[in-house]
């Protein structure tokens, strides 16, 4: 045998033995098979049920359900950075869980801001939080009532804790949903979504406890009425926000609403809209990888994945999920290989699991209490 056939075989085999492994870029194993899920614990909101149904990515399983009186559906919630606080939502109540112990959550206390409203408690911001203390702010958004609230973290520790601010329809509020913190800045963005009227966002000054007027005080991410902007994420150096629509799909207002709407952070300007193709209608909720430069959207009504290429600003996918919807949010795993996608009412309830290197459905949890869940949350969030 020539030596030039025999070079031509060994690079053959190692070819073989390199994709077997999966240490290709780009590839898996030969069977196609995933890396096993490392142990990550996420809290999934379980509106209907009034349940924090704790869940094992290990194991893709539900190893806890809690609940309390005072936890009434909740849809959202918040882990303090020192992992030992969980704030969760719901309706006129905000209910405090210890999660020293991220697998046993306790309830810790109840918080009423707003004393005899009904309202809903959905968005939740840590604003300047350390992982040794619990310190920093706690911001909450009440949707219905038109108010957000500013409290010092280790003042909810005490035992009639009052906000040290409050933002409502005076200051521009108007159904405020989801906050972050562009990174790099003291800025707290808002999305502000209401059912007839154009949605917008805003900015506050987190230090300074004021409202963001220059340039302008709000911004129309579509300008359509009934757009209801809801979760967006930044990017990691903070130069632009991509931001999710939940839209009014069952009314009929907006008849349009596919646009994931890119900000020019720095500029709070509207850069583009990116539309997804029309059975993916209301791109509402948003999760990041800036590692490999992708924005995660779940089309509320598809239900899927939108897989959007941050560096050209063009869809690259959709992972459909099956069934009729709705999708209730996506989150990525800490380490960033799987998203979990909330399916709710009307049609199913569970949770969907992908593969971000496949991206391909590698399990579907169900649990009788998994009712309507609205939400996963890692420590990441």
């Amino acid at each position: 045998m020539s030596k030039g056939i025999n070079c031509r075989c060994l690079a053959a085999l190692l070819l073989v033995l390199l994709m077997a492994s999966g240490s290709l870029p780009g590839l898996v194993g030969a069977q196609g098979a995933a890396t096993k899920p490392g142990q990550y614990f996420g809290y999934v909101m379980s509106q209907s049920s009034s349940t924090i149904m704790v869940l094992d990515t290990s194991t893709n399983t539900i190893i806890k359900k809690v609940k309390h009186p005072d936890m009434v559906r909740p849809a959202e919630g918040r882990f303090h950075p020192t992992t030992k606080r969980y704030y969760a939502g719901g309706t006129g109540k905000v209910t405090i869980w210890d999660t020293t112990d991220l697998a046993n959550p306790v309830h810790l206390k109840t918080v009423v801001p707003a004393a005899g409203s009904t309202g809903e408690y959905r968005g939740f911001l840590i604003y300047k939080g350390s992982r040794t203390a619990i310190d920093g702010e706690v911001w909450i958004s009440n949707i219905k009532d038109n108010a957000v609230y500013v409290y010092r973290a280790a003042d909810l520790e005490v035992a009639t804790p009052t906000p040290v601010k409050t933002f409502g329809p005076s200051d521009g509020v108007r159904g405020p949903h989801y906050m972050q913190v562009r990174p790099g800045t003291n800025e707290v963005w808002l999305t502000n979504r209401t059912a007839t009227t154009n949605g917008y966002l805003m900015r506050f000054d987190g230090a300074t406890h004021t409202v963001i007027t220059d340039p302008i005080a709000r911004l129309e991410t579509t300008g359509s009425a009934g757009d209801e902007p809801t979760e967006f994420s930044f990017s990691g150096d903070g130069a632009l926000a991509y931001v999710g629509h939940h839209g009014n799909t069952i009314t009929g207002s907006p008849t349009n609403s596919f646009n994931i709407a890119l900000i020019d952070a720095a500029t709070f300007t509207i850069k583009k809209l990116v539309a997804t193709a029309a059975t993916q209608v209301t791109p509402s909720y948003v999760a990041i990888d800036d590692e490999r430069g992708r924005v995660y959207v779940a089309a509320k009504w598809g239900p899927a994945v939108t897989v959007l290429d941050m560096r050209s600003e063009r869809i690259l996918r959709y992972v459909e999920l099956g069934g009729f919807g709705p999708a209730y949010g996506v989150a990525t795993t800490p380490d960033r290989k799987y998203l979990y996608i909330a399916l709710g009412a009307p049609a199913q309830s569970a949770v969907a699991v992908v593969d971000t290197q496949t991206l391909t459905i590698v399990a579907n949890i169900i649990d009788t209490d998994l009712d309507n869940p609205r939400s996963v949350r890692f420590t990441s969030y």
